[in-house]
């Protein structure tokens, strides 16, 4: 056992030296806000540029999203609808660009933790390409098994830096078949049929329409790379074919934000039928992806939110927090444990995935519990496949089985309710519920001062 730790001892120390890292979470993002480092305010937001210190001065990729307070019917380019909040801003949408082209107090900064480096000594100076005295220094700490420290230096640049820094974790390339969004996207009636793609070294996904997220292939280590996934898929309740992705597309929606920066890419739409307020989230990174949902519709008997897999993902393990011994996803029928779900975790030749749960609300008592369906030949009733190849493998996900109040903000009282997953993509054979769940849950601690 003691020669054991010594090895991992040894090797996490030669990775400090290799990489400057000490914060081993080279999955997990850093983003700070513009009010965290206010000196940055008179700052054009493509001017914001990150070193690095590992015994000299290194460019890493930084990225600036710039935000805004939009009223939703600008998004639909309409009159106010009534409802306003801070979104992402982009001027290929009705979103448009941010009126202040500094770094305000709501701009998101965004790199990687495994870019962080080591605090950079006194008489160190300034890197090449910044301007002398536009530095901040951004302690990175992680509380995750243990206390870690890492740094991050902002600057303005001097000159030509790119705030890439030749680097793009993750590419994302948004392609509506029907042409340009503002001339060609259908409002007010969808569908809307796309063929956009999301990839990085790790992973690849497939969006065919606002909500249709129909591909999912894993890519690193030796995993097969083949699509696992039929569709992400969203019901009222098993078998309830009323409401759901399809019918979402093919009623009144619209994006916010489609953006591929150096160290992520963002896709942001809203439109659910008669929850037009309802917003999906997607924040791509280079080995994660984050996913949010904001609920804002009038009282609902419950909801489904859910993967349907792919019989390519045959042969895979699953497991959850509920049912961590795992079933086997074959379609056949299992019935593994139900629960509130905080991870769940799909692995095998194919590769390994795991999504990590939350749920923040103010809905009285909330409560929900997990769905699992695995049949290749489904029947009716609640076995209905609503949308899809008309086979089950391996579906599953949270379900709030229960009625859900008023969440639209329009209308009084109303509730509030926000869904987040974060999938992580991992070789054969790692894929770690329990761990990776952690990592979500657990954020980063941020400290900015000036520099020097």
């Amino acid at each position: 056992m003691r020669k054991h730790r010594l090895v991992t001892l040894a090797v996490t120390a030669v990775a400090v030296v290799m990489t400057g890292c000490t914060l081993n979470r080279p999955e997990d993002p850093v983003v700070l806000t513009g009010a965290n480092v206010p000196s940055l305010s008179s700052v054009a937001a493509g001017d914001v540029v990150a070193f690095r210190w590992i015994n000299r001065w290194l460019q890493v990729p930084v990225q600036v999203d710039e935000r805004k307070q939009v009223d939703f019917g600008t998004l639909y380019n309409s009159s106010s609808m009534g409802f306003a909040t801070t979104v992402y801003a982009d001027a290929n949408t009705f979103a448009g660009a941010d009126t202040n082209a500094n770094v305000d107090a709501d701009d998101e900064i965004a790199f990687m933790a495994k870019d962080t480096g080591s605090e950079a000594p006194g008489g160190s100076g300034n890197p090449a390409g910044v301007v002398a005295g536009s530095g901040v220094k951004v302690r990175v700490r992680s509380n995750l098994n243990g206390t870690a420290d890492g740094w991050i230096y902002l600057f303005k640049r001097s000159g030509t830096l790119s705030p890439g820094a030749g680097q793009k974790y993750v590419d994302y390339a948004f392609n509506l078949l029907s042409g340009n969004y503002k001339t060609t996207y259908r409002l007010q009636d969808g569908p809307n049929p796309e063929n956009s793609t999301v990839s990085s070294p790790y992973y690849s996904t497939h969006f065919a329409d606002r909500w249709l997220k129909d591909e999912l292939r894993i890519k690193t280590g030796n995993a097969t790379e083949v699509d696992i996934l039929d569709r992400a898929k969203a019901l009222f309740a098993p078998g309830v074919c009323v409401r759901s992705e399809n019918t979402f597309n093919d009623a009144e929606g619209a994006f916010i934000v489609n953006k591929s920066g150096p160290v992520r890419a963002l896709r942001s739409y809203i439109g659910a039928n008669s929850g037009p307020l309802t917003q999906r989230e997607h924040v791509f990174y280079e080995r994660r992806e984050d996913v949010r949902t904001f609920l804002r519709v009038h009282a609902i008997p419950g909801v489904m939110d859910f993967h349907d897999y792919s019989a390519a993902a045959g042969g895979m393990t699953y497991k959850s927090n509920p049912a961590p011994g795992g079933v086997t996803v074959d379609g056949v029928p299992d019935s593994p444990a139900a629960g509130q779900l905080s991870w769940e975790s799909l692995d095998g030749p194919q590769g390994g995935l795991t999504i990590a749960h939350s749920t923040s609300t103010d809905v009285p008592s909330f409560t929900s519990t997990s769905y699992y369906f695995d049949d290749s030949t489904p029947g009716t009733g609640a076995e209905t496949q609503c949308t899809g190849d008309n086979q089950s493998f391996g579906a599953s996900g949270p379900w709030i089985n229960r009625s859900i109040p008023n969440t639209d903000p329009r209308d009084t009282p109303f509730n509030r309710l926000l869904a987040t997953r974060t999938l992580y993509f991992d070789a054969p054979s790692t894929a770690n519920g329990a761990a990776r769940s952690a990592q979500a849950t657990s954020p980063f601690a941020i400290t900015a001062t000036s520099y020097p």
